[in-house]
């Protein structure tokens, strides 16, 4: 790796844009620019300035938001940046392909704060040589309108542990925000990829918050849930163990909704397909069965063959939707 390539990037000069300002993208955006880190976000529609409603990580500050790439320049984000998050949902990707085409270089460091675990093959034909890291994205978040979200908890992505991940670390000191280069970053991707599949469908199918796992016979069907993807982790050689499922707390969850629940009520597409059926794909390829999440993915698949309607913004009030 060339010097320069290698060394940490510096908080006072390095550009960093975000892809996808919905609920998660807006909180990584307005904690890092708060902080004075130099952040544009690019998203379908403007805003002046960030608004994050929250006890732990409040925002009221300025934002630099552009609607079109060829906007950048003008902001002072012509050409490679040095970190992108991207924040869209993962069916959005290939429709945020422009602003990557803009943003990325071979130099670029590009996060896939998205849910699944299959970011990095979803994103590197778009990213121009750029090295993208898989992200575990805890951030609970609702949007409100661009640029103004409501944040409850979190605020962490949990990344592989290895040298181009540690040079992203000093943009993140010293802000709300967390960036936390872990060793065990398999297990932690397969474990929220289990609570995600755990979580979400079953709120979606049942209109209802988090609580709602709480309750039986719902609450057995998502721990059949965490159970079916925790084996199919294992089986792809991840050091996590299904018994898990079985210690698992479902009394914890408060009436918060996923981010599945909050697009099931507005009519929006879901990522039914990147947590459920991501975890039939690496089932199959490693020879684990699945039949709870098969039903679940296909009760989902229906919903989705649904047209949404004509009045309803598929994708969201700023285009890109709420992670």
């Amino acid at each position: 790796m060339p010097e320069a390539a290698a060394r940490p990037l510096d908080p006072a000069t390095a550009r960093i844009a975000v892809v996808g300002p919905g609920g998660v993208g807006t909180f990584f955006a307005a904690q890092l620019s708060h902080a004075g880190r130099s952040v544009v976000a690019c998203g379908r529609r403007p805003f002046e300035r960030y608004l994050v409603e929250s006890e732990q990580a409040p925002v009221d500050a300025p934002a630099v938001a552009v609607t079109e790439p060829a906007e950048l320049p003008a902001v002072g984000f012509g050409g490679p940046v040095d970190l992108v998050i991207v924040a869209v949902k993962t069916f959005q990707t290939a429709g945020a392909a422009p602003w990557l085409d803009a943003l990325c270089g071979p130099g670029t460091i590009v996060a896939g704060a998205q849910n699944g675990i299959e970011e990095v093959d979803r994103l590197a034909p778009h990213v121009d040589g750029a090295r993208v890291v898989p992200c575990v994205v805890y951030c609970g978040t609702q949007l409100i309108e661009p640029g103004h979200i409501r944040h409850d908890q979190h605020g962490i992505l949990i990344v592989p542990d290895d040298e181009t991940t540690r040079r992203v670390t000093p943009i993140f000191e010293g802000t709300a925000a967390r960036w936390r280069p872990d060793a065990d970053f398999e297990a932690e991707s397969w474990r929220k990829l289990g609570v995600n599949v755990m979580a979400n469908g079953v709120t979606a199918l049942t209109r209802r918050t988090m609580d709602v796992l709480g309750t039986e016979p719902v609450g057995s069907v998502a721990r059949d849930l965490l159970r079916e993807c925790l084996r199919v982790g294992a089986a792809a050689g991840a050091p996590v163990d299904e018994a898990e499922a079985d210690a698992f707390d479902l009394g914890v969850f408060p009436d918060y909704g996923t981010s599945m629940y909050y697009d099931v009520m507005a009519d929006r597409p879901t990522e039914y397909d990147e947590l459920y059926g991501a975890v039939m794909r690496f089932g199959a390829r490693h020879g684990v069965d699945t039949p709870v999440t098969r039903v679940v993915h296909a009760l989902l698949a229906g919903r989705e063959a649904d047209p949404v309607p004509a009045d309803v913004d598929p994708h969201g009030p700023d285009g890109f939707g709420p992670n």
